[in-house]
């Protein structure tokens, strides 16, 4: 009968998906081959903070700047600087999330935004990712830069799930996506990361691309350092964002 084939179809569809399922790596394998691939457990325990800098450019519309970014326990600043838009900055300074520019001021982040930015500014993302996510699945495998990764969803402890992408061949991870809902809606967006080169004992990417807008923001770095001399007040609050902060306490 047409119903008992029907069945005897989606039975067997039903064991091929359960059997391919099975033979995928778990998450939590990806990330530990991850961390040693990139140097092992005691490279980043060695690690308290990093500090980037390089050149940047939006592709495609003749804008090109400097980045500079620190990054310290579970705080982080980033800057970037064009010629003819001015600064752009954005950070955590272990309460509260911001952004500024001198197009459109200050800002605060809330919600998801928030969340994001914060998980964002933790050192130990990677190698203590249980403190930031409640489970690591891995849902198959894609190209990245023409290249196969897994896909492994990370769901964060508040905010929606992301989207971690591990080179099948040599573990190192290759993108994060994930989708925020913002003031201007829902925004997805990828970070791709390449050209990766050992600092300190610790594979570290040094060519970093995010995809928002239709548009790619490409990150070259020319120098990267792990414990290195961060000036004192690196993650403390502008003033303009702190001016912010103080009036909405009010």
């Amino acid at each position: 009968m047409l119903v008992s084939n029907c069945m005897k179809l989606a039975a067997l569809l039903a064991f091929t998906i359960i059997a391919s399922a099975a033979d995928l790596p778990t998450g939590a394998s990806l990330i530990q081959r991850f961390v040693e691939a990139s140097g092992g457990s005691a490279a980043y325990a060695k690690a308290k903070n990093v500090t980037m800098e390089g050149a940047v450019e939006i592709e495609g519309r003749n804008i090109a700047g400097t980045v500079s970014i620190a990054q310290a326990g579970e705080k982080s600043y980033t800057s970037m600087e064009f010629m003819g838009i001015g600064k752009v900055e954005e950070g955590f300074d272990g309460e509260i999330g911001w952004q500024n520019s001198e197009l459109q001021g200050p800002r605060l982040l809330e919600g998801e935004e928030k969340a994001a930015a914060k998980r964002a500014s933790s050192l130990a993302l990677i190698t203590a990712w249980r403190d930031q996510y409640t489970s690591a699945k891995t849902l198959g495998s894609e190209d990245i830069a023409g290249k196969p990764a897994w896909n492994v969803e990370m769901t964060p402890k508040e905010g929606k799930p992301e989207h971690f992408f591990f080179d099948r061949d040599s573990g190192l991870l290759k993108a994060v996506g994930m989708t925020l809902s913002t003031p201007l809606g829902e925004i997805t967006t990828q970070v791709q990361m390449a050209d990766y080169r050992a600092v300190d004992g610790i594979q570290t990417p040094f060519r970093m691309t995010q995809q928002a807008f239709g548009q790619s923001i490409v990150m070259t770095f020319s120098k990267v350092s792990y414990n290195a001399q961060i000036p004192p007040g690196r993650f403390d609050l502008p003033a303009p964002v702190k001016a912010l902060a103080a009036k909405r306490k009010q």
